[in-house]
């Protein structure tokens, strides 16, 4: 069995529940308490995709525009993303182009997947169909997610994971 290591990033504005999504699918807990990430945190997790076993190095970066030039560094070396936005707050969808152009400065086109997260609350201002368009206009796929069920989080990552390996 080969043995591979990917380093994956996830983006999207302040609190939309990108550390929730990791804790989840690394971890699998959830909380609701609401720590902003300062810089950036890894985690790991090893995953088979076919006959490959798969190290992935999950990074979390902070939200924050004006850090800019710390995120750009944190994206060397990044083979794939997860993009998310918070389905209750219209103005996180501002990054699904904020995230992938900033990205793609460093790394090229690398493999990215949108993520509407919070789907399990029900005062929601984004649609399917909103995060549908961002999709196709970068020819990629989309996932509904809930850090709180869990709702989706493994199909995404396993998702992204598959296509990083793919071009490898």
């Amino acid at each position: 069995m080969g043995e591979l290591k990917v380093k994956i990033c996830l983006l999207g504005n302040p609190a939309v529940g990108k550390t929730s999504l990791i804790r989840k699918y690394v971890y699998d807990v959830y909380s609701d308490k609401y720590i902003g990430t300062l810089g950036t945190k890894v985690s790991k997790k090893v995953v088979n995709i076919g006959d490959k076993q798969v190290t992935m190095l999950i990074w979390d970066l902070m939200g924050e525009h004006e850090f800019r030039r710390i995120q750009m560094t944190a994206f060397k070396g990044t083979q794939g993303a997860l993009i998310v936005c918070d389905l209750t707050r219209k103005e996180t969808l501002e990054g699904f182009d904020f995230w992938p152009e900033n990205l793609f400065s460093v790394t090229g086109e690398v493999p990215i997947i949108f993520l509407g997260n919070k789907n399990d609350l029900p005062n929601k201002e984004i649609s399917e169909e909103d995060i549908r368009r961002y999709a196709e206009k970068y020819g990629t796929e989309y996932y509904l997610t809930s850090a709180k069920t869990g709702e989706h989080v493994e199909e995404a990552f396993l998702n992204l994971a598959k296509k990083i390996v793919e071009r490898m």
